[in-house]
């Protein structure tokens, strides 16, 4: 039996500093919201609310509350009405999205049509839209994009996103543009995660992802693992099965950033209890096989 983790699994540096800030901002204020879940984890949503800091889907729940902006960040017309209410902000959103935010804004401004590769229903996007002055294109992967020829075309993508559907977006966009201006907005702990991820799965018999099932970054390392090994996508432990492991010597773990601690070493411990082992019991992240530290 051999149990490994994809090395820096689990919170990014982004997702510790949002929890950082809601923790700091809650201390002594009991009436703090935060605008949307502050990141793709149900478990650490709950455990903010058990901290007293609510989570509240529209604006017009807030009633005059401090209110936490996501890490996801949130839409631009927003924030503007939140000032303009006079609302208390703590902006907790990932430095990496405000600063995608802001290469949407410049190239916007310069005239360029502007293509987003990412989910058009994800809050990041949805948010990043906001920053665009003319109609915005925006594509799952290359097979989104339409046969217009363009004159000036700037491309940026959602920051949990996969290198490889940029560079095929950005090839298949070459035939169709006079001028192509790429700013790769892919968040360099996104790259990291996904790369151990394929690499422990290409030495792995089984993978168990662990994370939000609404987390696009989580959902990435699922489809990049499930193209060379059987696996698992859950978020909490209660969900492994006994029965996967059934003639499974190597087994893979890995985890979204927004996965806390506590619930990867949780699934680590019912790993090695379904493999028999009940003497290897761990109490942190770090005494999993091959973890590391982001640095």
């Amino acid at each position: 039996m051999n149990v490994k983790i994809a090395k820096n699994s689990g919170f990014c540096f982004g997702v510790k500093r949002a929890i950082k800030i809601a923790l700091e901002a809650a201390k002594g204020n009991h009436e703090i919201v935060t605008l949307g879940p502050i990141i793709h984890n149900p478990q650490m949503v709950k455990k903010l609310e058990d901290e007293g800091i609510k989570n509240v889907d529209d604006v017009s729940a807030i009633n005059g509350r401090p209110t936490i902006i996501r890490s996801h960040g949130v839409k631009r017309e927003t924030l503007l009405q939140l000032k303009k209410d006079g609302v208390e902000i703590i902006n907790a959103t990932c430095p990496y999205v405000s600063k995608t935010q802001e290469y949407a804004q410049e190239l916007s401004e310069e005239g360029y049509k502007i293509i987003i590769l990412g989910d058009k229903n994800h809050p990041e996007v949805q948010a990043l839209k906001s920053y665009i002055k003319e109609e915005v294109v925006i594509v799952t992967n290359a097979n989104g994009i339409d046969n217009k020829n363009y004159q000036r075309v700037g491309v940026i993508s959602q920051t949990t996103r996969n290198v490889k559907d940029l560079q095929e977006v950005v090839q298949a966009l070459v035939p169709r543009c006079h001028e192509i201006r790429v700013i790769n907005t892919i968040c360099n702990a996104t790259t990291i995660r996904q790369e151990s991820t394929l690499k422990l799965a290409k030495e792995s018999d089984l993978m168990i992802v662990v994370g939000g099932k609404n987390s696009s970054n989580t959902k990435m390392l699922a489809k990049i693992s499930e193209n060379f090994v059987k696996t698992y996508h859950i978020e909490i432990e209660c969900e492994i099965e006994e029965k996967w492991f059934k003639d499974k010597e190597n087994i893979g773990l890995t985890a979204g950033a927004s996965t806390p601690d506590w619930v990867i070493v949780g699934v680590y411990n019912k790993i090695i209890k379904c493999m028999g082992d009940i003497n290897s019991k761990i109490e942190r992240i770090k005494d999993i096989p091959e973890f590391e530290e982001e640095r």
